[in-house]
């Protein structure tokens, strides 16, 4: 039987503490960011060859194993219970790193599904677009994805660790869009990261892309490569509780370290 919601956030924050033994939490929660990227884009292998040396270098055989259970973790959190759409890691941001310091305590989870449903209830149409100009974690557009999955989703943050919580929250739960590195108020761009589902066999695989400094970093991958994560087509009824796409086990996760 999987474990609870509550549980599986209960685990993360005790791996999480044991992975931090040697470094601050800021950086541990960075990296496990990257380390998720890495395992639900298996092929930008060139994009994210910088994180995973960089990976490789800071952490033991040991390391990657409980990094590994903190992606499964996390994955039973942001399930919720059979619900979905839960910033699971907004809220771990929040409670292990960042504790309110520059203003990041991001908005609660009912005001954003409030606020949501409050403009724009029952009318949302499936291809409509809807942006976040400052996004933080991404958590307004998961509570838009409740009322609608198969809205095209613009999020953006000058925070890159916000950012990168967005593109991961987008992935997991095959929202379609893209999420920009950038300063809203002067424009200024460094990075965005474009998901898009791409139908394989009966499933619908959500497929990262990257586009920025003057490089573009997207390979389709292939329906006969294996592939660590499986998803159900987002085509659904809006009422219909919607599942993580994350069906992996801990041993079949791709990251090694030397």
């Amino acid at each position: 039987m999987q474990k609870s919601s509550k549980q599986a956030i209960a685990d993360f924050k005790t791996l999480f503490e044991r992975l931090s033994y040697s470094q601050d939490y800021s950086t541990t929660f960075s990296s496990f960011l990257d380390f998720a990227l890495i395992q639900l884009a298996p092929h930008l292998t060139d994009a994210f060859k910088d994180e995973a040396d960089r990976l490789e270098r800071m952490y033991k055989v040991k390391d990657a194993e409980t990094m590994a259970q903190l992606f499964m973790n996390w994955s039973i959190a942001s399930d919720n219970d059979g619900d979905g759409f839960y910033d699971a890691l907004g809220d771990l941001f929040m409670e292990c790193v960042s504790f309110g310091r520059n203003g990041q305590f991001f908005t609660p989870q009912p005001i954003c599904d409030m606020m949501a449903q409050l403009n724009y209830g029952e009318d949302l149409k499936p291809g409509q677009r809807v942006c976040d100009p400052a996004c933080g974690s991404g958590r307004t557009l998961l509570s838009m994805g409740k009322l609608e999955r198969r809205l095209k989703f613009y999020a953006a943050d000058n925070d890159h660790t916000c950012v990168k919580m967005a593109v991961l929250n987008f992935l997991v739960n095959s929202m379609e869009g893209e999420v920009a590195w950038m300063n809203t108020l002067t424009m200024e761009h460094y990075k965005s990261y474009h998901i898009k589902n791409i139908l394989f066999g009966t499933h619908y695989l959500p497929v990262l892309s990257i586009t920025g400094a003057g490089q573009t970093h997207f390979i389709e991958p292939k329906q006969t490569v294996e592939n660590p994560v499986e998803v159900q087509t987002p085509v659904v009824e809006k009422k219909e509780a919607i599942k993580p796409i994350i069906q992996a086990k801990p041993q079949q996760l791709t990251m090694a370290f030397d």
